[in-house]
């Protein structure tokens, strides 16, 4: 699993760990892995730019290691953002445009959870809750995100003041209490099932140790160090 928290929290998994720890908890062997980027307000701009090209590199590094690697993505707040715009591309008013993931890479992911997205639009077969209004940077291209709906799952309620346009911060903050289990029973059936969309071949020389890798019936996962 790779994990983008959200703005201002603390370097690591922030809030949406724990969705991870309940997929870990039913996985045996499942792994993690932080995405390193500000998480900032702001610059908020470059901050979820930086997140998306961190996410990146991650999602090739364990594609390239492991091609047979079964990978979920999890976002919350800007790091939701960030999330859609690995898999759809960034096409959010006034972002700088960025293009969806290879589909050499886009064949390993096969869960993706994306809470509180300030890029949230409504109408939408991934989407969870009842938000009416959409995100404060409401994706442009619907197209682009298409191949990835059915692995995907976008929580997002009413006046939630980031993805619904709202004005409640406790909203925002509460998809964890209200949706984690549920969410962590998607990605499980995801990784348990064929959810790969995309076929593609894999490949590019992203730097990496390969320390070790870890198989059991449901994730086939690579565990590295950057270098």
């Amino acid at each position: 699993m790779i994990v983008a928290r959200a703005s201002v929290e603390k370097p690591g998994q922030g809030t949406i760990g724990g969705v991870v720890t309940l997929v870990q908890q039913a996985v045996p062997g499942s792994d993690s892995e932080a995405v390193d980027y500000p998480a900032t307000l702001t610059d908020y701009l470059n901050s979820e730019a930086a997140g998306v090209a961190a996410m990146q590199i991650l999602i090739q590094n364990y594609a390239t290691r492991c091609p047979n690697s079964k990978i979920a993505l999890l976002g919350y707040s800007q790091g939701a953002q960030v999330v859609g715009d690995v898999m759809c591309g960034t096409s959010e008013t006034a972002f700088n445009m960025t293009s969806p993931l290879d589909i050499g890479l886009a064949k390993n992911i096969v869960a993706v959870i994306q809470m509180g997205d300030p890029s949230f639009t409504v109408g939408q077969p991934q989407n969870v809750g009842n938000a009416t209004k959409g995100g404060i940077f409401k994706r442009q291209d619907l197209a682009a995100c298409a191949p990835s709906a059915s692995i995907t799952k976008s929580y997002c309620d009413a006046t939630d003041k980031y993805c619904d346009s709202g004005n409640s911060s406790a909203v925002h903050a509460a998809y964890v209490k209200e949706y984690g289990t549920e969410a962590a029973t998607f990605i499980e059936s995801k990784v348990n099932g064929s959810a790969t969309v995309i076929t593609s071949s894999a490949g590019d020389g992203t730097r990496g140790l390969l320390v070790k890798v870890l198989l059991n019936s449901a994730f086939v996962f690579c565990v590295y160090q950057m270098i």
